[in-house]
Formats: structure tokens, sequence, C-alpha cells
């Protein structure tokens, strides 16, 4: 088997977080062992509710924080504990695209300027070249030559989103990381937006990490897909395996959810009473243990590793092939 471009090994990320005067600081477990590996031209969609560590994972994924605890490979080079000319290397080879198109482009930047700054900063190109690769993304995105003199406030939301995909893709990295990248835009925009998505990655073989809540849109564009609850990943495995049939109590729940068009007759929704601890105060044992309808003993007591159950990786201690 290939090289993975993307590989974490137990990957973590605490914080010091101040209690008041004269109290010890606390340690939030934002990201507490993540683990998966990613090949060229696969998408991997991280799912799960707000304030389950997806953001941070992202920022450990394009290198904006260091890990606390863990490995971060990109292809197959240790980027944390890699020195300041190799983290400036491997930046190339890991962009992102962030959420809300409105706040992430320099408003007094034009189109040209925002996509040419990567090659500026990274390249020995001239001004010549640099044009002509900005306007060969801009068609390759779906925008036309003259939008490279405009400004952001002039562009809609989906075609801004559009730039920043652009953006994104000048220095041909070989894994883009895409943190919830429609969910600001109309949904009669997402589709298009994730269709472009598809069509570069079936053109360079991109892998790409993709963050989202929308289950619809990873249905849309997965390959395989990680459940995660507060800083963990409870079941990860192939799009068909996990969605299909969903293996821990949490996904059911989660799946359970979504809206559906076509739902079956008599499907009961599984409700989730209480709401996610704070990592604050993580409970002991399994951390969804206060909502889980299979509540063990054990489970108060014992935190569960991922294991092979039914052709994917669960972290559950009921739950069995």
């Amino acid at each position: 088997m290939t090289t993975p471009v993307l590989q974490a090994d137990d990957l973590a990320r605490h914080y010091r977080v101040s209690a008041g005067l004269f109290k010890p600081a606390n340690t939030v477990k934002a990201l507490d062992g993540v683990s998966f590996s990613l090949q060229a031209g696969r998408t991997l969609a991280v799912v799960g509710e707000s304030g389950c560590g997806k953001s941070t994972l992202a920022r450990q994924l394009v290198l904006i924080e260091a890990p606390t605890r863990g490995r971060l490979l990109i292809d197959g080079q240790d980027a944390a504990g890699a020195d300041a000319a190799t983290l400036a290397k491997l930046r190339q080879r890991v962009q992102m695209v962030f959420q809300n198109p409105y706040a992430s482009l320099n408003p007094r930047q034009n189109i040209a300027q925002a996509l040419a700054e990567p090659l500026v900063i990274n390249t020995r190109l001239n001004a010549a070249e640099r044009g002509e690769r900005v306007d060969a993304m801009l068609q390759r995105v779906g925008l036309r030559p003259e939008h490279a003199q405009r400004y952001p406030h002039m562009f809609s939301g989906g075609q801004r989103q559009r730039v920043a995909v652009a953006r994104a893709m000048m220095l041909g990295p070989g894994i883009v990381v895409a943190d919830e990248p429609t969910s600001a835009l109309d949904v009669s925009i997402q589709a298009q937006i994730l269709n472009l998505f598809m069509d570069l990655q079936e053109a360079t073989a991109t892998a790409y990490v993709f963050i989202s809540h929308n289950l619809a849109v990873v249905e849309h564009v997965a390959h395989d897909v990680a459940v995660m609850y507060l800083g963990r990943v409870v079941e990860q495995g192939a799009k068909t395996a996990v969605l299909s049939a969903p293996a821990h109590p949490y996904t059911q729940a989660l799946l359970s959810a979504a809206p559906a068009l076509h739902a079956s007759a008599g499907q009961t929704r599984q409700v989730l009473h209480g709401e996610m601890p704070s990592p604050l105060a993580p409970p002991p044992g399994c951390a969804f243990h206060t909502r889980c309808p299979l509540v063990q003993p054990r489970c108060r007591q014992e935190v569960p590793l991922l294991r092979a159950v039914a052709g994917r990786q669960v972290a559950c201690h009921v739950v069995s092939d």
C-alpha cells in the first residue's frame, strides 16, 4: 500500500484555562487521542456536535497549532517535531477552506492579489507567470478572467467560496482541510460547491478532510467517516458502513436526528437526553455514558478504545459483532 498523504497517531491538543483568581488552572482536552490515515484522492469526513473537537482537529492538520501529544505525518514526514524550514515546506502541502467566505477573504485585495499571494510567498514566479496561474485557476473553479480585478464585496457567497477554493489550490496541495465550507451558503449553491470539490479531486487526486455537521453533505462527498464526541473518535470507517448501519449508540442517535426525505414507515427517532458534558469536567469512563441508552457499569469507569466491529472501528464496551 502507498504511503498515506496524511496520518495522525494519537493526536491530542490540550489547553490550560484559568479557573479564576487563586484557583489552579484547568486543562481542556479539546482533542484527546485521534488517529487516522488518508490516501491521495480520498475524502475523510469528520462529523459530530459543536464542541466535539472538529475545528481543533482542523487547526492541527493545517499546522496552525502544535499538538500536545501524538504524531502528525504529512507525506511521511512528522510535522509535530519538525523545524521551522520543514514546517514551511509542509504548510505548502496542506491548505484550508474556511467556513465563511464573507470573512475569509481580505476586502482590500482584489481576487488576482488574493490568488497570487501564495505564489508570491512560496515561489519564484514572475508577475506574468503568476498572472497566468491565476487566470487558469479562475477558469478551473468556474469564474471568468475578468473577475480577477474585482473585489470580494462584488461577488455572491457562492462565488466567494469558489475564490476561496481557488486560493487553497494555488500551490497544488496534496491535502485540503475544508471546515464547514458550505454551511454559510444558500442550499441552492451548496451542491455547486460540493461538485466543484469533487471535480477538483478527480482532476488532481487531492485528499480532503471534510469537516461538517451536515450528514447529507457527508454522504455526497465522503469516502470514509469519523464520528467525534468530546475530543475522541467514537466510530470510524467506510461511509457506506457507518451511515447505512451505524454501530455506536451516538452515531445511531446522530443519524436518527438528521432530516430524511424518505423515512421508512414506523421509523422511530432516537432522542438523546441532556447535553454534551463540559470539556472542563468530562465524566469518568466513556464520555458518552451520561446520555447513552445502553450504559453499563463498566462504561462509567473505563474509557473504551477503538476496536474492529463489523467492518469499522468503534469505541464502545457494549457494541459487539
